[in-house]
């Protein structure tokens, strides 16, 4: 079968093209500057996809940084929150252990306040009944053993400070004599 297509016809029909390509199982021939052209655009096709990857692996790169950068910052506010949370129940158990030595020191203060005044009433109980045996003794010497006798009056000498008023001795000081004798004290 002949092919009735011809390549330098201004309008091309589709149909003799496709009995053209199937009357020569292969394409027509092209020609220099449809080469350069179909190379052209391929290498543009090429560039275009490779600038597409770039700016895919580009775009990855930045929502992976910005994940990361997020993941940081949740783990920084979580590492905070820990923290924070820690310091809370230290000073809990802290409030909770003083609070607990206060009331132990309470009940050591209590006990100490009971005991001395458990010695402050027995210290009394016994002065009392001291005071009570006392009296009663006092009241049996009084009724079974007789008064003492009255003292008996002591004489006094008074001898003189420096030397003596009578006339005659050997420490006489004229000062002395001007001032009365004392026979008794």
């Amino acid at each position: 079968m002949a092919s009735d297509f011809n390549y330098d016809s201004p309008e091309v029909d589709p149909i003799a093209v496709a009995d053209a390509i199937r009357c020569h199982y292969r394409l027509p021939e092209l020609s220099q500057e449809e080469r350069e052209q179909r190379r052209i655009e391929n290498e543009l096709y090429r560039w275009e996809c490779q600038q597409r990857g770039e700016q895919r692996a580009f775009e990855y790169q930045q929502q992976q940084a910005a994940e990361a950068e997020a993941a940081r910052r949740e783990a920084a506010i979580a590492a905070e929150q820990a923290r924070q949370k820690a310091q809370r129940e230290m000073r809990e158990r802290d409030r909770e252990r003083d609070r607990e030595q206060q009331l132990v020191g309470l009940h050591i203060r209590a006990k100490q306040q009971e005991v001395w005044q458990s010695n402050v009433d027995a210290a009394a109980r016994r002065a009392v009944a001291v005071r009570q045996q006392q009296a009663l003794l006092a009241d049996v010497e009084r009724h079974l053993i007789p008064p003492p006798p009255e003292p008996e009056p002591e004489v006094i000498y008074v001898e003189a400070e420096q030397g003596t008023g009578r006339l005659g001795h050997a420490d006489f000081d004229p000062r002395l004599m001007a001032r009365p004798l004392r026979w008794f004290g």
